[in-house]
């Protein structure tokens, strides 16, 4: 949207981020297979890949012995940090077939996956995290059944999001500023948090014992 002054594409952005996503990422492929492998592998080590206090929070909250998967793990640097602290079910799930490759090669246990779907079965997982994730999903409200369903009843749910900041006209890539659980999960608890190594603000939301096993939205 070049043409456009950045005033009425900030107001677009805050009001009615969906359409801006749509709009902005015309003709491109902001959240394809190619993009994260090409983002991925410039960004590998990268420091803004580092998430100490968010790494400190999971591993605070997980128990070793428990069946973990991460969604849309990127460089896989929670389950990295996890396998040091010898957690043994750590499975992550990734568009990038180049992190995928690269995950398997340390020896966590990877499944190619592009979201909202996740195509593994119902009730595998006892947590489920889905870091800096949730903004870049159109379909949220799949996605979050998703989540629920393959999690084991009394699974939880972590999930990370901006909170307030780093919408669609900052990052191409996302689609809503922040957007929160609501129906999948019978307890739900929210705080917001900063990371050592990032200055921007997050929302934590821990949800826990899926209701009950229902459809995805379609």
């Amino acid at each position: 949207m070049p043409l456009i002054p950045w005033r009425v594409k900030n107001f677009l952005s805050e009001h009615f981020p969906l359409m801006y996503h749509v709009v902005a990422n015309l003709g491109l492929r902001g959240n394809s297979e190619e993009h994260w492998d090409a983002r991925l592998a410039e960004t590998w080590d990268a420091q803004e890949r580092h998430w100490p206090t968010k790494n400190a929070l999971i591993a605070s909250l997980a128990r070793p012995a428990e069946s973990i998967l991460d969604v849309g793990c990127g460089n896989g640097a929670i389950l990295r940090h996890l396998r040091k602290l010898d957690y043994s079910g750590l499975h992550g799930l990734e568009i990038s077939r180049y992190a995928i490759e690269r995950l398997r090669a340390e020896g966590i246990k990877m499944h190619y996956g592009a979201l909202p779907a996740i195509s593994l079965p119902d009730g595998s997982f006892d947590v489920v995290i889905a870091s800096q994730v949730l903004e870049h999903i159109v379909r949220r409200n799949r996605f979050l059944g998703e989540v629920a369903r393959v999690l084991r009843p009394g699974g939880r749910a972590f999930i990370f999001v901006p909170d307030n900041c780093l919408g669609p006209i900052a990052e191409l890539e996302h689609v809503v500023k922040h957007e929160l659980l609501g129906r999948h999960f019978s307890k739900v608890s929210v705080e917001s948090m900063t990371d050592a190594n990032h200055t921007m603000p997050i929302l934590f939301a821990q949800a826990a014992t899926p209701l009950r096993r229902t459809q995805p939205d379609r």
